[in-house]
């Protein structure tokens, strides 16, 4: 079910994201989140990596929503660059 719900996400705009609606922000495949449109399209402008969210940002995503962001950076083979 998990699956079906995450590729109906994926498909509601043209470009491949994931929608997550407890934070009204979408996630693209590279990690970027962008914050939602009134018309639900990505503010393109406004693109921030995941991992430079706010807590607020973090601590508001349903857990719905935050089980989806995990499957879809797993998906997408997100990695975190460490610096040395």
């Amino acid at each position: 079910m998990m699956k079906e719900k995450l590729n109906k996400k994926e498909n509601k705009m043209s470009m491949n994201v994931l929608v997550l609606e407890s934070v009204g922000s979408c996630i693209d495949e590279d990690g970027i989140t962008y914050p939602l449109n009134v018309d639900d399209t990505p503010d393109m402008e406004c693109g921030v990596d995941w991992l430079d969210t706010t807590d607020e940002w973090s601590e508001s995503l349903s857990e719905e929503d935050a089980g989806l962001l995990d499957d879809w950076l797993l998906k997408n083979n997100y990695k975190v660059e460490v610096d040395k």
